[in-house]
C-alpha cells in the first residue's frame, strides 16, 4: 500500500513537472531569443555607454579608465569648460530639433491628405498608390544621387541650372540667418535639398500605414454621418480621424524619432556641410549637422575624435536618449485613449434627477 501511495505521489509530481514544462517552455523558447538580444544589443550598450561617458575612456585601451568627475557632461552643459564642444554639440541638437519641428507635421499630414484622397478610389486609384509608395523604396544613396544631380551649382551642370538657369550654389552658401538666444543660427541652401529628400523619400511608409486604417473605418459610420447632415470636412474631423487613431499615433512616433535622429540624408547630400568657420574643428562643425552627426563624428568619422573624445560621443548619446524618450512619452500621454470610467454614466444621473 506504501508503494502505491509513493508511486501516485511521484505520477502526479511528474505529470506537473511535464505539464508545466510545456507551458513554461513554450513561453522561453519564444521569448529567448527576443530577451537574448534585447540583453546583447541593448541592455549592455546602454550600461557600457553609461560607463565610458563618466570616464576617461580611450578608444583602443579599453580597462585603463577611471571616473572623471563628469567631465564630458560639463563639457555639453557648461560653456566655460570648452565653449566650441558646448556651442557644436547645442547647434546639431538645435538643428535636429528645428528639422524635426518642421518636418513631422508636414510628413504626417500630407500622407494623411493623400491616404484619404486615395480611399475615395478615384479611377485609376491602385496606380495612384503605387507611385506614391514607391520612392520608399529607393535606396537612400541612390536617392542622394538623384538630387545631388539635380541640385548641383551652374559649372556643374546641374540640373535645375541647365533646365531653369537657377545657379545656386546650394551645398555651399548661406540662405539666411536669426537667432535663438545668444546662438545665431545660420541656415544654409543645403537645407532645401535635404528638406525635399526626406519629403519625397519618407512619405510612402506613413501613406500605406494611414491607407490601410482608413479600410478598417466602418462604412454605417460615415453613412450616419450623412443622414445627420454632417458635410465632408465634419465628417472627416468626425469619423476618419478617430477612427485612425491608433495609426495616427504610430506615424506621429515613429516619424519623431526618425527625424529627430537625423543623419544619412545630410551625409549624403553635404556631408554636414557648409563648414561652420567658428567651430570646423570640432565634430558636428557644419551647417547641416544633426545631433547624429556630432555622435557619428566622434565614434566614426574623425580619428582624431575617436581616440580623445569617445566618452563625449556616449554622454551625447545618452542626452540625446533621453530627450527623445521625453519627447515620445508626452505625445504618448497626449494621445492616449481617456477612460473616463462611470464619470459619464454619473453625472447623466444627477442630470436626470435634476431634469
Amino acid at each position: 500500500m506504501k508503494d502505491t501511495v509513493v508511486l501516485e505521489e511521484y505520477a502526479k509530481t511528474r505529470s506537473r513537472r511535464i505539464e508545466n514544462l510545456k507551458r513554461y517552455g513554450t513561453i522561453a523558447l519564444f521569448m529567448g531569443p527576443f530577451l537574448l538580444a534585447f540583453i546583447v544589443f541593448f541592455l549592455y550598450p546602454l550600461g557600457y555607454g553609461v560607463y565610458i561617458s563618466l570616464t576617461n575612456f580611450q578608444y583602443g585601451r579599453p580597462g585603463v579608465e577611471n571616473f572623471n568627475n563628469f567631465q564630458w557632461y560639463r563639457f555639453l552643459f557648461d560653456s566655460s569648460a570648452s565653449s566650441k564642444l558646448y556651442e557644436s554639440f547645442w547647434r546639431s541638437f538645435l538643428h535636429s530639433f528645428i528639422f524635426a519641428l518642421i518636418m513631422v507635421p508636414i510628413a504626417v499630414l500630407v500622407p494623411l491628405g493623400l491616404a484619404i484622397l486615395v480611399n475615395l478610389k478615384p479611377p485609376g486609384f491602385k496606380i495612384f498608390r503605387s507611385i506614391i509608395y514607391m520612392p520608399s523604396i529607393v535606396p537612400l544613396t541612390a536617392a542622394g544621387s538623384i538630387f545631388t544631380i539635380i541640385f548641383m551649382e551652374g559649372s556643374q551642370h546641374g540640373l535645375l541650372y541647365e533646365f531653369f538657369g537657377i545657379d545656386t550654389k546650394w551645398f555651399i552658401d548661406s540662405w539666411f540667418t536669426f537667432n535663438i538666444g545668444s546662438f545665431k543660427v545660420d541656415v544654409a541652401y543645403a537645407w532645401i535639398p535635404i528638406f525635399l529628400m526626406c519629403f519625397w523619400g519618407g512619405w510612402g511608409g506613413n501613406f500605406i500605414i494611414l491607407n490601410a486604417g482608413l479600410q478598417n473605418v466602418p462604412k454605417s459610420l460615415y453613412e450616419a454621418a450623412s443622414i445627420d447632415g454632417c458635410s465632408k470636412w465634419k465628417r472627416t474631423l468626425s469619423v476618419t480621424i478617430p477612427g485612425i487613431k491608433p495609426q495616427l499615433v504610430l506615424c506621429l512616433f515613429t516619424t519623431i524619432i526618425g527625424y529627430m535622429g537625423l543623419y544619412g540624408q545630410n551625409f549624403v547630400l553635404s556631408n554636414g556641410g557648409p563648414a561652420n568657420s567658428t567651430i570646423s574643428s570640432m565634430p558636428g562643425g557644419g551647417k547641416t549637422s544633426t545631433i547624429i552627426y556630432f555622435i557619428q563624428d566622434i565614434v566614426a568619422n574623425n580619428d582624431n575624435f575617436k581616440t580623445k573624445l569617445y566618452g563625449l560621443g556616449a554622454a551625447a548619446s545618452l542626452i540625446f536618449a533621453l530627450f527623445v524618450g521625453i519627447i515620445t512619452g508626452i505625445q504618448m500621454f497626449c494621445t492616449r485613449d481617456k477612460k473616463t470610467g462611470f464619470k459619464i454614466s454619473e453625472a447623466y444621473q444627477k442630470w436626470n434627477k435634476i431634469r
